[in-house]
């Protein structure tokens, strides 16, 4: 057994040397849900900022935060924005901003 465990330490810290981490959160459950199709992700909590990347309806939203941004319509009117991590479906997720509105599933995330 104490072979085992001394494994086990030598793999956590190679690990921790080579830059190997988890994600900071985990897919949440909420996916995007839109009336057009699709949702942007933005830089900022406003339409007219940048569009990080469009995700179609069905990709999953990991919801880290919520702030009050413009006042927009999607599938209804908020001022409400996700700061999310939104899967891409290629190698890279997209961070950013994501009006409520187009969140299916939503979870109780704290103000950013």
């Amino acid at each position: 057994m104490r072979k085992s465990l001394k494994f086990g330490f030598v793999a956590a810290v190679s690990a921790a040397t080579l830059g190997i981490t988890t994600p900071a959160s985990a897919w949440t459950g909420s996916y995007i849900s839109s009336n057009s199709g699709q949702a942007y992700v933005r830089t900022q909590a406003t339409t007219n900022s940048a569009i990080i990347g469009t995700a179609p309806n069905g990709r999953m939203v990991d919801m880290m935060c919520w702030k009050t941004g413009q006042w927009a319509t999607g599938n209804y009117a908020t001022d409400r924005w996700f700061y999310s991590t939104v899967q891409s479906g290629g190698t890279n997720n997209w961070i950013g901003f994501v009006h409520a509105s187009l969140v299916a599933d939503q979870k109780t995330v704290p103000r950013c």
